[in-house]
């Protein structure tokens, strides 16, 4: 039976650092799980706009993005969980009054709003994503403002409590390395994201791997029977895995898809 393989981009596909690599021997790999009839995806916190052009035009079957809350397969928009434009004027508004760094992030395009400067959240995230994106990275007055979820980081003077309070009713808050958190609306993940995708193909989840690193891969890699753990993952990660593998530049995707004879 073929399996659908779900691939997390950042830590797992992509090297961390500040050239973004994707191994040779995962490309490798990823071409042979094609050849043997298998299909392969990418499951990632970021929007479709944010994936790195290398990567969308490698061939990969389907996109699971924005932690679940858009889903493509073949090239078709299959699924996409839409915030009111209402709504998303007023979690902008919020955000800004209460001193975030923030970037929103939808399908087509990127909207940053704060303190910008060097070595800020959003300096970083211009800089990356500026390169990647059909559209340019805009602010919160464009006419077209509009999100699926966001990513903001805490500054000194930013009220934690009150971002806490307003968002945790309605959205999953997902803790990142520093001052950062990740904000997804609740009942959509990772791992809704594979349920849906698996559904629509008439598969079975037994059939399911997935292949992560941090923090918000662990709804999928708890979702699915068959999950891998990077060897470079947050330790955390390690604890809900079926299967440890070796770091993203140690071969680690081959080697774990050789464990599972996927190839």
């Amino acid at each position: 039976m073929p399996a659908l393989l779900f691939f997390d981009i950042d830590g797992t596909l992509l090297t961390l650092d500040d050239q973004h690599i994707l191994p040779d021997s995962t490309k490798e790999a990823l071409y042979k799980a094609k050849e043997n009839g298998h299909k392969i995806f990418i499951n990632t916190g970021r929007v479709k706009t944010a994936i790195d052009k290398e990567l969308l035009d490698f061939g990969f079957d389907g996109l699971v993005c924005g932690c679940g809350t858009y889903i493509e397969y073949a090239g078709k928009e299959i699924f996409h969980n839409k915030l009111s434009k209402e709504r998303c004027v007023f979690y902008a508004s919020f955000l800004r009054q209460h001193k975030f760094q923030t970037v929103f992030e939808g399908k087509e395009r990127l909207f940053i709003d704060g303190e910008y400067g060097p070595g800020s959240f959003l300096e970083y995230i211009y800089s990356y994503f500026s390169k990647n994106s059909d559209y340019p990275i805009e602010e919160i007055n464009h006419p077209d403002f509009i999100f699926d979820k966001f990513t903001t980081a805490y500054l000194p003077e930013s009220d934690a409590e009150a971002f806490r309070e307003t968002f945790s009713v309605e959205f999953n808050l997902i803790p990142h390395l520093g001052n950062v958190c990740e904000v997804v609306p609740k009942d959509f993940s990772k791992a809704t994201g594979i349920k849906q995708l698996a559904e629509f193909l008439g598969a079975d989840l037994c059939d399911c791997f997935a292949f992560g690193d941090s923090i918000n891969d662990m709804e999928m890699l708890k979702y699915v029977p068959h999950s891998v753990g990077m060897g470079n993952s947050m330790e955390e990660v390690f604890s809900v895995v079926e299967y440890k593998t070796a770091d993203i530049c140690e071969d680690g995707i081959q080697k774990a898809m050789m464990h599972y004879d996927l190839i």
